[in-house]
């Protein structure tokens, strides 16, 4: 009987050990520094299941920045390798309680002593759109935004179809069917009735607008000409700026509208150590007003114009006459930055509610709570059809697109902001909405989205 019961307990034994998981004790992440840069880390990310699945991210400021691939994972006992294609090196470690000790193997380098530190705090941030989003049952539950007294009004839907327009989408934004997308906003009869943050966003987080910021440099533009610092849209770029040796044909609409003729090379104007100057040495490649060319280089020449024009740095006018009126005291211009001259083709970096006031801005023709901030005359101008552009269906106006959004066999013209990763602005005048979103498909379609939008914008009518 003895024997029997012995028997017993080592099978019961041995089959526990082959049921248990193979990567149990490293499940979870684990987080390494970057060689450089505090900001940024890398995880690794030990998948639970029977076999071992691993994902490699990288963060910036504890923010998804991207993702990179992790092969021939090897777990025994408590020691763990893995192999990172695009490093070409390999990692040996040990678990020791919640670290792991070890580094680097790669070819023709001294090993590199990286020990990796269990964090699972960051899955939030890396993996789940919402808390507990992942699990089998989770439903998405809609909440009223909260009222901050900071020029929005909010409320909850007034119609069926708003409810259901919420109730469909964001399940599918959580996720993950348009991408990663960090913010999603709607606002409805100058209301805000939905706003969700994911992937840790909060509400108070500055959001690179990317190059949304295009069309904000357009309001400038407008309030200067509202003011009278710019008389004629007309004027040669050459009579402004007086010591460049510039194209006379080449005016500030040309500006506005990308057809100014310059050659485009946004990587030049990126890595560029003085972006005026490199612009203005550039050659034509087109007669400028012929042919639209998407190029930051005229946004950039814009903010030299609003300098010479007003005597105040584009990021300073901005403050006194477009951002204050719509207290949007959260922002950041400084990236990119160069002698004075923020970049005006894509660092603005603003909350999502800060955009929802753009919109609303543009919505309403000029006016933010009844105030006049930029003339009507400006807006219905700067936003309506200009030139065709090489992308079907996108037209251009003065740095806003102009697209249709198709939902249920109607046509609804949009005016949109649009800037890479989905940091957009869709302001929609027949149905009186504002939808704001931002996020991180660099790696994804960033316009997926509007697709979304568009399968359901009709119950919104």
């Amino acid at each position: 009987m003895q024997k029997i019961v012995l028997l017993f307990v080592l099978v019961f034994s041995i089959s526990s050990c082959i049921r248990q998981e193979p990567c149990s004790l490293f499940t979870g992440f684990w987080e390494g520094p970057h060689p450089d840069n505090s900001d940024k880390k890398f995880y690794v990310q030990i998948l639970p299941g029977d076999s071992c699945r691993v994902r490699g991210y990288w963060t910036e400021k504890n923010f998804y920045s991207s993702s990179f691939e992790i092969d021939s994972l090897n777990v025994w006992q408590d020691n763990i390798s893995f192999y990172v294609p695009n490093w070409n090196c390999t990692y040996h470690g040990k678990l020791t309680g919640k670290l792991i000790s070890g580094g680097f193997d790669c070819p023709g380098e001294a090993f590199d002593s990286v020990r990796l530190q269990k964090n699972d705090t960051i899955n939030t941030f890396l993996s789940e759109a919402l808390s507990g989003c992942l699990d089998p049952d989770y439903q998405y539950n809609y909440e009223i935004p909260e009222d901050l007294n900071d020029g929005l009004h909010v409320a909850k839907p007034h119609t069926e179809g708003e409810s259901e327009f919420i109730n469909e989408l964001l399940p599918k934004i959580i996720s993950g069917d348009y991408g990663r997308l960090n913010s999603f906003l709607l606002l409805k009869n100058n209301q805000l009735i939905c706003e969700e943050y994911f992937y840790g966003y909060k509400r108070n987080t500055l959001h690179h607008t990317e190059s949304s910021s295009k069309s904000i440099t357009s309001l400038l533009v407008g309030i200067a000409v509202d003011k009278g610092f710019i008389e004629d849209l007309n004027e040669p770029l050459a009579d402004i700026l007086e010591d460049s040796d510039f194209d006379e044909r080449i005016t500030i609409e040309h500006l506005l509208t990308m057809t100014s003729g310059l050659t485009p090379n946004d990587y030049e104007l990126i890595s560029s150590k003085n972006r005026i100057e490199t612009i203005l040495s550039r050659k034509l490649n087109n007669v400028p007003g012929h042919l639209f060319q998407y190029d930051g280089g005229n946004t950039e020449l814009l903010g030299a114009v609003i300098k010479k024009k007003t005597g105040m740095y584009a990021d300073v006018f901005a403050q006194k006459y477009l951002f204050e009126p719509l207290h949007i005291s959260q922002y950041c211009w400084n990236f990119g930055k160069q002698s004075g001259f923020p970049c005006m083709a894509g660092s603005l970096r603003i909350t999502p509610r800060g955009m929802a006031k753009i919109g609303l801005l543009v919505l309403n023709k000029g006016t933010f709570n009844g105030e006049r901030v930029v003339s009507e005359e400006w807006i219905v101008k700067s936003t309506s059809f200009k030139t065709h552009t090489n992308i079907p269906g996108d037209d251009y106006a003065y740095q806003w697109w102009n697209i249709t959004l198709e939902s249920e066999g109607e046509e609804y013209s949009c005016i949109w902001a649009n800037g890479l990763g989905s940091q957009f602005i869709y302001m929609i005048p027949s149905l009186n909405v504002v939808i704001v979103t931002t996020g991180h498909n660099y790696e994804y379609d960033s316009w997926a989205i509007s697709s979304g939008i568009a399968k359901y914008l009709h119950l919104l009518k």
